[in-house]
């Protein structure tokens, strides 16, 4: 007996099915950041601006992967225990601090 499921056209055929469901459910939702205020926008790292380019891509193009650069291009966070002050080291001069 075949199995036509070991067969690479049936194995690409649902690969392809598979991204575009995967692409169709991403744009749903990244469409659905257009309705979100600025304030909630900012707190995951986004823009407005950032909205519309991923969803100005090619309906076959996922805009979750250009949404991703934009986040990471952002500053990165430095955590500090709240116990402790932040401490710097390096002075003004650009001199170890002893």
């Amino acid at each position: 007996m075949t199995h036509f499921a070991n067969h690479p056209i049936f194995a690409l055929f649902g690969q392809t099915v598979v991204r575009a469901w995967r692409v169709f459910n991403n744009r749903r939702q990244v469409t659905e950041l257009k309705h979100w205020s600025d304030e909630q926008l900012k707190d995951i790292g986004l823009t407005r601006s950032d909205v519309r380019r991923a969803l100005a891509l090619p309906f076959y193009a996922d805009p979750t992967s250009l949404l991703n650069s934009f986040s990471a291009v952002q500053k990165p966070v430095n955590f500090h225990a709240a116990n402790t002050p932040a401490m710097s080291l390096v002075d003004d001069q650009g001199k170890l601090a002893a």
